[in-house]
């Protein structure tokens, strides 16, 4: 102020805007996310289940070998 320089704002435009309500980040459609969560769900068992097959495995089998 003495030296002819200018205060700068505490607050600038940039954060100002990231104060914004929680309403407005939420998805407008909230079954989009459910949905994606179930897909994943689904690839990640549907891998599983195709390995079991290429592997020729049974329940049984697994089984044994996962308790010794």
């Amino acid at each position: 102020m003495e030296d002819g320089t200018q205060v700068k704002p505490l607050i600038t435009p940039e954060s100002e805007q990231q104060n914004t309500p929680l309403s407005s980040t939420l998805p407008k459609n909230p079954m989009v996310p459910v949905l994606m969560f179930l897909g994943v769900i689904t690839a990640t068992l549907s891998v599983i289940v195709a390995g079991y097959f290429h592997g020729h495995m049974h329940l049984l089998e697994t089984l044994k070998n996962a308790s010794t």
